[in-house]
């Protein structure tokens, strides 16, 4: 169980901005309508289409003009102040491990935190602005479509089942939802090509606080001012210490089309039993989907090959490549076809190693002639960014406890380097947050504050509706993930960051692995031949943007034959005595031959002998020995003849096999791919890029978030 400490104080500017943001869009339903227009209304929502629309978080202060609002940034301090309370528990801060809490340990506190100027616009596509600096290029002209708007609506759906495992009965549930217009950017088209086309800004302070200083608005920096210089409780306080962590978040190019957040009351039914709680019965029960896309990432690549020719030649050219190592007709590593296993005789055969398997290999060596170059990569028109280097310009830079929040005088927003920090390329991000089957539920046990994704009961009705079956044979099971690709009744949620595929049309996902993949990144990609080497701090190596010619590999793969032999016994000798005394069998047969490994567990044998039926038995009162064929018998010559049609080659891993030939002669198990394996030229992608990243298929079974010393 997570549990969350902090309570939330809103400045009157954020709801100011938020009210401002919402009462100037246009509202479909207050429009004057016709007295024919009002006989089509349904009365199912009201629709709301946000047209050109931006909005930042300004500091207190006179109003201003739109040009000032949108060139000057250094205003941009109003803030939501996220305040810890309650004391910090002996567990965090006994750093030192003794059980209690003294001179010795760290100086542990907890944070606050300031986010300040959120900004909401179109994209300007750069990594380092929050919002654009004219407001042509920040507003958004239609934030969807009139056939594809905002919707607030209630509906009610049917047949939805109860919590309990025992009532089969199916209920209506009536829930009100806003729902953001649908992802759809092909048909929006470019009436609606804004809303795939969204920034979201933001920077953020967090400090240390001390816990023995009462928290003031006054300005006073001792709240935050912890620990001494080697970072322990001591006695003394060091003013100098960085007790602040600054932050820049930044996300171009992304939408929010998709997303969707309903309320209604949960159903009834649940009990203590299988996880459940009755506390899921007949309350607010909420469900959303989040959709963060920033687009099909599929082709995105940062370099380009371009193969001019590739061979594919086995060493021999005869029999498809493959070379005899071992003939099978010798006791020790041979390719002569004679022997001493007694292959072409009909007597007695040796069943030594060597004589048990044949063997051959084939070697192949792949070419491949190409050229590679590396584009001159400076896109960040889809990108999450968080940075916190600032200028050396910037306002208050040698003040690590400066925040604006406390400065009445000046208040001043910092300036951030332009390309350091964590860059994650083309995120997608699509995240389920319950629905009318597993709710999200809002509650309190009086002082304490939780959020809770319901367990999945243990119902067909129920959990059938969740799950999804990838196989796609069983069709009774409706749950599928969200991405980018597809989202139909989502129940699962996806994340992908760079070039990330789906080979199945967006049931599942994946990363692609090559080398002009992108997605994370510590600080911009680069696309300068010269950067910082990995192997010792701050040193630089030449990187080449291009490179060519003409790799090569050698494999040998091996495939065998196997036999053992195998002994049927047969009764070959009865006798009895004088008037039917002392009967019985005497002496047993053996009939020896090859049998044959057939790779799926089974044997055969070749061209096989019939083992002589048991010698009869006396008929008189006088006494016989009767008798049954001979005995040794052995396989005939073709029952030891390798190149039976029926006997199949096999490829698996078999260690008998690598020690009768030799490593030098390949090695069992290793089977050489179709495609050609000639490695790639030198990698040329910019040393800073660590590639793409997928988690698909995340499905919440069970959450609980709860808030503690409120």
């Amino acid at each position: 169980m997570t549990t969350l400490n902090y309570t939330v104080c809103f400045k009157k500017t954020v709801l100011a901005s938020l009210i401002g943001l919402f009462l100037s869009q246009s509202s479909f339903a207050l429009e004057e309508l016709s007295d024919a227009g009002l006989s089509e209304t349904t009365g199912e929502g009201i629709a709301i289409l946000p047209q050109n629309t931006f909005m930042v978080f300004r500091g207190a202060g006179p109003n201003e003009s739109v040009n000032q609002i949108i060139t000057d940034r250094s205003k941009d301090t109003g803030y939501i102040n996220y305040v810890p309370v309650g004391p910090l528990s002996v567990a965090a801060a006994d750093t030192s491990g003794n059980g209690t809490v003294g001179p010795e340990d760290r100086a542990v506190g907890k944070a606050d935190i300031f986010l300040y100027g959120l900004a909401l616009s179109k994209s300007d596509s750069d990594a380092n602005s929050r919002i654009a600096n004219t407001s042509a290029a920040a507003a958004i002209s239609s934030w969807g479509t009139g056939a594809n708007p905002w919707i607030f609506k209630v509906k009610t759906a049917t047949n939805v089942p109860n919590f309990s495992t025992t009532d089969s009965s199916l209920y209506p549930v009536t829930y009100l939802s806003l729902e953001a217009p649908l992802y759809q950017p092909t048909i929006d088209g470019a009436e609606g090509a804004d809303a795939y086309n969204l920034k979201l800004g933001l920077w953020a302070d967090a400090f240390v606080r001390n816990p023995n200083v009462v928290a003031t608005t006054n300005g006073s920096l001792a709240q935050f001012q912890y620990g001494n210089s080697n970072g322990l409780i001591g006695t003394s306080i060091d003013i100098t210490r960085a007790n602040r962590l600054r932050l820049q978040g930044i996300l171009n190019g992304f939408s929010l089309n998709g997303s969707q957040i309903s309320m209604f009351q949960t159903l009834g039914g649940a009990t203590s039993a299988g996880g459940m709680s009755p506390f899921y019965n007949n309350t607010l029960g909420m469900s959303g989907l989040v959709r963060l896309n920033t687009g099909d990432s599929k082709n995105t690549s940062i370099v380009t090959e371009n193969v001019t020719s590739q061979t594919q030649t086995y060493a021999t050219s005869s029999n498809n490549g493959w070379q005899t190592v071992h003939a099978g007709a010798n006791s020790t590593l041979s390719t002569s076809s004679t022997g001493d296993c007694g292959n072409s005789g009909t007597g007695s055969f040796s069943t030594s190693r060597g004589c048990r398997y044949y063997v051959e290999n084939r070697t192949r060596t792949d070419t491949k002639t190409s050229n590679k170059t590396r584009i001159a990569f400076n896109d960040t028109s889809k990108v999450l960014r968080f940075s916190t280097r600032e200028t050396s310009d910037s306002p208050n830079a040698s003040n690590n406890l400066y925040t604006p929040a406390y400065d009445s005088a000046g208040a001043v927003a910092p300036k951030f380097a332009d390309s350091e920090g964590l860059y994650l390329y083309n995120p997608n991000i699509n995240l389920v947050l319950g629905n009318l089957y597993q709710p999200l539920i809002l509650g309190s046990d009086g002082k304490n504050f939780s959020i809770e994704i319901a367990r999945i009961a243990n119902k067909p009705e129920i959990y059938k509706q969740i799950y999804t079956d990838y196989s796609g044979a069983d069709t009774t099971y409706k749950g599928s993930t969200c991405n980018v690709y597809s989202c139909v009744n989502p129940t699962h949620s996806s994340i992908t960051i760079g070039t990330v595929y789906s080979p199945d049309n967006g049931k599942t996902l994946l990363a692609n692995t090559s080398e002009g993949a992108i997605g994370v990144s510590f600080g911009r990609l680069i696309s300068t031949g010269t950067q910082v080497s990995g192997t010792s701090a701050g040193s630089l190596v030449s990187l080449t943007n291009s490179v060519s010619g003409t790799t090569s590999a050698t494999m040998t793969e091996v495939r065998f034959k196997q036999r053992q032999q195998n002994t049927q016994i047969w009764n070959q000798t009865y006798s009895c005595g004088l008037f039917n005394s002392n009967c019985g069998y005497t002496t047993a047969g053996y009939l020896y031959q090859w049998e044959y490994n057939k790779g799926t567990g089974a044997w055969v044998i070749t061209n096989p002998t019939t083992k002589p039926a048991d010698a009869p038995k006396c008929s008189g009162a006088l006494g016989c020995t009767s008798t049954s064929g001979s005995t040794p018998m052995y396989g005939t010559t073709p029952n030891r003849d390798w190149s039976n049609a029926a006997i199949p080659w096999l490829t698996s891993r078999n260690a008998v096999v690598n020690d009768l030939i030799g490593s030098s002669n390949g090695t069992t198990g290793y089977v050489i791919p179709t495609a050609n394996q000639a490695p790639a030229l030198s990698n040329i992608s910019p040393l800073n890029n660590l590639g793409s990243a997928s988690i698909d298929g995340v499905l919440i079974q069970h959450l609980k978030l709860t808030t503690k010393g409120l």
